[in-house]
């Protein structure tokens, strides 16, 4: 969470979210949503940063916001659930940036896998092509 945080606070301010006028395909808005929640992960690491927010309060916001624009799915509530979980871990000293890092990217490359075979594949995995952007991997090809 810290190397997650730490990274977010490096990042260039992207675009305000915002749809297009015509309708939206499933990738845009999959890909306008992850770029919302990577500017409130930016503006919410500054705070925990500058010891205003934990890092498990930061990802209860981040949270809240991902259920605001994408809703909920299997696939990013359990990227979200790990992502909570090593929040906890980090604010209690329980686990170091490498071992974070290494378990998000484990479970990230798990739905990688998975992607093309799941029978229900959600239109707006917002936060977990997120998580994607912020690790450097291939986002997941929504809509096919």
């Amino acid at each position: 969470m810290a190397v997650l945080l730490g990274a977010l606070t490096a990042c260039a301010n992207l675009p305000q979210f915002s749809f297009p006028s015509s309708s939206p395909t499933p990738q845009t808005r999959s890909a306008n949503a992850a770029d919302a929640l990577l500017n409130e992960a930016n503006r919410l690491a500054g705070k925990v940063g500058n010891g205003e927010l934990t890092r498990v309060e930061a990802a209860e916001k981040l949270g809240e916001m991902r259920i605001k624009l994408a809703g909920r799915n299997q696939v990013d509530d359990d990227v979200y659930r790990l992502y909570y979980q090593i929040a906890q871990l980090r604010d209690a000293g329980k686990l170091d940036n490498d071992a974070a890092r290494k378990q998000m990217e484990e479970r990230l490359k798990y739905w990688q896998r998975r992607w093309p075979g799941l029978q229900s594949k959600p239109l707006n995995p917002a936060f977990t092509q997120f998580m994607f952007k912020v690790y450097g991997l291939p986002p997941l090809q929504v809509g096919k």
